[in-house]
């Protein structure tokens, strides 16, 4: 993905909790591939290499709510590419989760799965959401043709493979030329 956006993605040790934050508030897009949590949508990250324990804990790597809402991304889309991102608590509210968090810290959409993804399947999907979305076509609209062209192959034509993103909060379009 980050290839066809022609930007440097965070990726293995450099993708940490510290320094994903931190980078939060000064991006429009994010995309997160990892493991997420199955009940909270929690995503797990690098933990700090720098760290005083050898054995890390939780707060090392796991992007909570908490840590969410203490800082104020500027994202215009949320892709959070994990397994449950859009599970959470049931309240009265609605689904209190990891994507609730973002959307109260003041992203403006976040895509979920509701289940879990099948690698191969989600890569294949999110290129063909991502090649809409360069395209100038709405988070909507890239998500609506990106399930078309999975549930039309052969390989993916399954539920299982592409009903489970949902995109919640705004229907953003993004300009590439100004993404960071």
């Amino acid at each position: 993905m980050a290839k066809s956006l022609r930007k440097k993605p965070l990726i293995g040790k450099d993708a940490t909790k510290i320094e994903v934050l931190k980078r939060l508030s000064s991006v429009a897009l994010v995309h997160i591939a990892a493991h997420a949590c199955m009940k909270t949508g929690e995503i797990a990250l690098t933990p700090d290499p720098k760290q005083r324990s050898k054995i890390p804990t939780e707060e090392d790597y796991v992007l909570t709510m908490k840590d969410v809402l203490s800082v104020q991304p500027c994202a215009k889309l949320i892709v959070l590419s994990c397994c449950h991102s859009g599970r959470g608590k049931i309240k009265a509210e609605g689904v209190v989760g990891i994507a609730r968090a973002f959307l109260g810290a003041g992203a403006r959409s976040v895509l979920v799965s509701l289940w879990a993804i099948d690698d191969v399947a989600t890569l294949e999907f999110m290129r063909h959401f991502y090649d809409y979305l360069v395209k100038g076509r709405s988070a909507s609209e890239s998500l609506n043709q990106a399930m078309k062209c999975l549930k039309e192959s052969d390989k993916y034509k399954e539920m299982k493979y592409w009903a489970l993103f949902v995109l919640v909060g705004d229907d953003v379009t993004l300009q590439f030329d100004e993404t960071e």
